[in-house]
């Protein structure tokens, strides 16, 4: 089994990113969480065997986490970037959630990730469309929440694998949307969190769609992963 580690964050201002090693406290389970650090490449060789990475606004080298060769689950938060290169070449992720990136406003990365099961995006103000993710044929849950500037669902739909969309908060669900969850050939529950939702809005789509609401799972449950 690989090293475990959690990285509890340095809150100094004098120190606003510390090494990622300062920080490190082993923890259960095959992950790690870094939050506000800068990870360097000295730090290759302690954190290749993690399987799970929480970043929270972390300085990433380039490439850096393609080179981990057991990561299966990123969970992005924090930082100012517009894009998702630093995931790129991250082939074997089957998790990958994305929040309070304020700056990103471009995710065409997306259908890159093959091995993806379960999409999160959540708090991306910038996003205004989703790529089309055609490509992810093992894409089976996702989850999007407080997206106020998406035009639509769109592209996420084209998932032909997908099973359970969840919607939290805000997000614009359009007639089209309705009509191709409808009759997507897998899709098989929607759920929207009514929370900052206008009953109107929530209920018009929820009941043209008409498919089973599911309770809230977390993610860890979700890949069989208890959570402490």
């Amino acid at each position: 089994m690989a090293v475990v580690i959690w990285l509890s964050s340095v809150h100094s201002m004098a120190k606003r990113h510390s090494s990622a090693k300062e920080v490190a406290k082993r923890m259960v389970e095959n992950g790690c969480w870094i939050d506000h650090a800068r990870i360097e490449e000295k730090d290759f060789d302690w954190l290749n065997g993690a399987g799970r990475l929480t970043l929270w606004n972390v300085r990433i080298p380039d490439g850096f986490l393609a080179r981990l060769e057991n990561l299966w689950w990123l969970d992005i938060r924090g930082g100012s970037a517009n894009d998702l290169d630093a995931v790129r070449g991250s082939a074997g992720l089957k998790y990958l959630a994305v929040s309070h990136v304020r700056g990103l406003s471009n995710l065409t990365i997306l259908p890159e990730m093959q091995e993806l099961q379960y999409l999160s995006l959540y708090a991306l103000p910038k996003i205004t469309t989703l790529p089309s993710l055609k490509t992810l044929s093992k894409l089976e849950r996702t989850m999007v929440g407080q997206m106020k500037g998406l035009d639509s669902l769109g592209g996420m739909l084209d998932a032909p694998s997908l099973k359970d969309i969840q919607l939290v908060k805000r997000v614009n669900v359009t007639e089209q949307d309705i009509e191709n969850i409808k009759s997507h050939k897998t899709i098989e529950s929607f759920t929207w969190d009514p929370c900052d939702v206008p009953v109107k809005m929530r209920k018009h789509v929820v009941e043209q769609i008409d498919l089973p609401e599911l309770p809230f799972r977390h993610p860890e449950n979700w890949f069989g992963i208890p959570v402490y």
